[in-house]
């Protein structure tokens, strides 16, 4: 049974939750909502005001007697930092309570596990706070996305073929002026898609960057797995003893999807192939039309599995928008149920949604705090 100080806090994180939700609310509104008096409602809005969360903005409109107070939530109370690191990359940003990405920085910076590349990490994370002119204080931790299969504790490595990470938890010790956690990339960009997303409990999510990988989220929750690789849709066998995968096996859906098999057409620029490809470029088209052909298949086989939305992502999927109706078609004639295919879509972030993610945890930990 729970005990006052508890009940306390659930009424305080219940109360934050409703402002939170309604973006600008009432006294009486919350009460109503949430079925609780008056005075609790007023002596946890008296905390939050002083914690700084909430804040008065304006009134509404009169019904007969005084204007009620407009109380919203103080999104810019704090930050957190998400930084993605790739092959050849290292991406930082900033985000608010909102999950609102304030600022954003990407750097082509090869992976070294070295003190060279830790000290120039770290000098991101700095910057990366002083350019959205946060004070440390405001700043809750660092999310770091990383390509690699971690355990439930945010720090230990299982697998990591990509980028030789297998020791960056430690190797960050003492290197970071904030706490921070590590977590897979695909799985931060799914979440990050799901905290955008309105009304949706369940879907997967399909990260097309230089490598595949993807995220199933269950109940407004990710669903790990057993053993913590559940959504690696990059190594389901697309093709019998096909191309090599990065893993060692043939045939991965990887070797098909990976956004490289359009960009190499590019000397590795993604952006001019789409160009060259919208343009009518025929050597363009003609690997365009092998990849959404793969592609296609992938995304009925999750539907068929998991039949929930199919949400594109990666450097990839930011380029979608403009063919999702060419990708749906091929879903649907290669479909064995009913469907219009709209249960694909294209991501909420066209780019850092794993740094996005990785960010997020911290914002969603001192959410549950309150």
């Amino acid at each position: 049974m729970a005990n006052a100080i508890e009940i306390k806090q659930k009424n305080r994180n219940n109360i934050f939750r409703y402002i939170y939700q309604e973006k600008k609310i009432s006294k009486l509104e919350i009460a109503r909502g949430l079925g609780l008096s008056m005075p609790t409602i007023t002596q946890n809005l008296a905390e939050l005001f002083e914690r700084n969360l909430i804040y008065v903005n304006g009134t509404f409109e009169s019904t007969g007697g005084r204007k009620a107070k407009a109380i919203c939530c103080n999104m810019n109370a704090k930050y957190a930092i998400g930084i993605d690191i790739t092959k050849n990359h290292i991406s930082g940003v900033l985000v608010n309570l909102a999950g609102e990405l304030i600022y954003s920085l990407r750097l082509r910076m090869r992976f070294e596990p070295t003190e060279a590349y830790y000290q120039k990490l770290s000098s991101l994370v700095d910057h990366v706070a002083e350019s959205g002119k946060v004070s440390p204080e405001m700043i809750l931790g660092v999310g770091i996305s990383i390509p690699a299969i971690i355990d439930k504790d945010n720090r230990t490595i299982h697998y990591a073929p990509i980028v030789d990470v297998r020791t960056i938890y430690e190797d960050l010790r003492n290197r970071l002026s904030y706490p921070y956690a590590i977590f897979n990339d695909s799985k931060a960009g799914g979440y990050a898609e799901l905290w955008h997303a309105k009304h949706v409990e369940n879907m997967v999510y399909l990260s097309l960057s230089n490598s595949v990988g993807g995220a199933v989220l269950m109940n407004n929750e990710i669903y790990y797995g057993e053993q913590r690789f559940s959504g690696e849709v990059g190594h389901m066998t697309l093709e019998i003893d096909g191309r090599p995968c990065y893993c060692g096996k043939k045939g991965c859906v990887d070797a098909y999807c990976n956004a490289q098999n359009l960009s190499n057409h590019t000397d590795g620029d993604l952006k001019r192939f789409f160009e060259l490809l919208e343009a009518g470029d025929e050597e363009c088209a003609a690997e365009w039309q092998q990849y959404i052909h793969y592609l296609s298949v992938v995304i009925n086989n999750l539907n068929n599995m998991l039949n929930c939305d199919v949400i594109l992502g990666g450097y990839v999927g930011g380029f979608m928008e403009k063919h999702i109706g060419e990708l749906r078609r091929l879903v649907v004639e290669r479909s064995t149920f009913e469907t219009d295919g709209s249960f694909i879509k294209t991501c909420f972030f066209k780019y850092e949604s794993s740094a996005v993610g990785a960010a997020l945890y911290f914002i969603d930990e001192f959410i549950n705090a309150i």
